[in-house]
């Protein structure tokens, strides 16, 4: 049975992509309805069904956007739209899923599927990961984005470092213009043709994450778009487990990072009363850990967003299917089992206090912050790239991985490690 609509809140929420099930109904405040695929009006009517508010959530990178990839949207093929790094290569997030350069005839594709949401009812839209990837920025879509955004022939991003980051600028920019653009008008289809308000969201990693992994995002450049509502901190094992160094040791610190993580996703929105959930995951998208492994991940990456005060609202689990009706390896690597009962037991406990505790009724002082604060600026997506340098302009050459510097033979003994810091 429903709640009336005057007393609703949206504290708590989980995405899905599959219909209702009563197996993951986790009787949050609202459900993202995922993806923009042929069955999305029967999919929302299901979880409208059953009391839920209704949110859209589909992916602004990435998707399956076969439709508009093979030329059935339009009748043009768009593979030349997909992020391709230096060799030719697409960056696939799956089998015909390219990460997309977000062209203008991409926004107006994500436009068409998003009215069909609003058309039947969903209340929030959540356009997820704005990324490009920093190894991207070869393709002929971005070609012609930089020839019109820079007014001059392309420069490929490996032959300098000006190169490599004006092309991170350039991809931050894309990815703020498709959100700008459709934050903005699809707020103006609601509003002219339902008469009502609609709200929009970017779900994303942080800027730690994003920095670590060399992808580069808007991310901090969202604060001053004027149509975004608010953001989800995408922060779970799959992010924080990255190992990264502490003392010249390097080893995952899930809680450590967390904290972190969650951190400068909290300033990223303080003070300007734009809305945040950070996300906790009883998983991740490696399927391949056991549950006491996941169940401990899991519990520190709750611990440390509670230690944040000034965000109280949660995605308590993205894809509640997998959690609740696949197996995972067992203890002893023979076969796999569904998830044990204390597990599923704790995690409903846990979903359940996160929705009903209303710590937004305590009052928080901003006139004083104590400890010491980090700053981190956008611009260290936009230094992770390769620059291929002769052999007499730098004193290293970078390998091509996530954390090390390659030195000059002459000073192996001081291999430098580094991680986002």
């Amino acid at each position: 049975m429903s709640r009336p609509v005057s007393d609703r809140k949206e504290w708590t929420g989980f995405q899905e992509s599959r219909p209702y099930g009563a197996k993951y109904d986790l009787r949050s405040d609202f459900v993202m309805v995922y993806g923009i695929s042929d069955d999305l009006e029967e999919r929302i009517a299901g979880w409208k069904e059953r009391g839920y508010i209704i949110h859209l959530m589909t992916g602004v990178s990435w998707g399956e956007y076969k439709d508009y990839l093979y030329g059935k949207y339009d009748g043009r093929d768009h593979w030349d739209e997909a992020q391709t790094n230096r060799a030719g290569d697409h960056l696939l997030h799956g089998k015909d899923v390219p990460y997309m350069v977000p062209t203008i005839s991409f926004s107006e594709y994500l436009a068409a599927g998003i009215k069909r949401a609003i058309d039947s009812g969903a209340e929030a839209i959540h356009l997820e990961e704005p990324e490009f990837w920093v190894a991207g920025g070869y393709s002929e879509a971005f070609k012609r984005e930089w020839r019109i955004f820079y007014q001059e022939p392309w420069i490929p991003p490996h032959e300098s470092p000006d190169a490599q980051y004006r092309t991170s600028k350039l991809k931050a920019y894309l990815y703020y213009r498709t959100l700008d653009r459709l934050c903005a008008q699809m707020k103006e289809y609601a509003e002219v043709h339902y008469g009502r308000a609609i709200r929009f969201y970017v779900p994303t990693h942080s800027l730690i994450n994003y920095t670590q992994w060399r992808i580069v995002s808007p991310e901090a450049l969202l604060v001053n778009m004027p149509a975004c509502d608010g953001f989800i901190a995408q922060v779970w094992t799959g992010t924080v487990r990255t190992r990264n160094v502490y003392k010249g040791i390097r080893e995952e610190r899930t809680f450590e990072t967390a904290f972190l993580e969650y951190g400068v996703m909290q300033e990223l929105v303080r003070g300007t009363g734009r809305d945040m959930w950070f996300l906790h995951d009883p998983i991740e998208d490696n399927p391949n850990y056991t549950w006491s492994d996941y169940n401990v991940n899991y519990e520190d990456t709750v611990v440390a967003a509670l230690l944040h005060p000034y965000v109280n609202n949660y995605e308590i689990c993205p894809w509640p299917r997998r959690v609740f009706e696949v197996a995972y390896p067992k203890e002893d690597g023979k076969g796999k089992e569904m998830i044990p009962p204390d597990y599923a037991t704790e995690l409903m406990t846990v979903m359940h206090v996160l929705r009903d505790m209303h710590r937004h009724e305590e009052i928080i002082s901003d006139e004083q912050t104590d400890g010491i604060g980090l700053l981190l600026a956008n611009s260290a997506m936009f230094q992770r790239g390769d620059i291929e340098l002769q052999a007499d302009e730098a004193d290293f050459r970078y390998d091509g991985t996530i954390s090390s510097l390659i030195l000059p033979s002459e000073h192996h003994e001081e291999m430098l490690n580094w991680s986002a810091f």
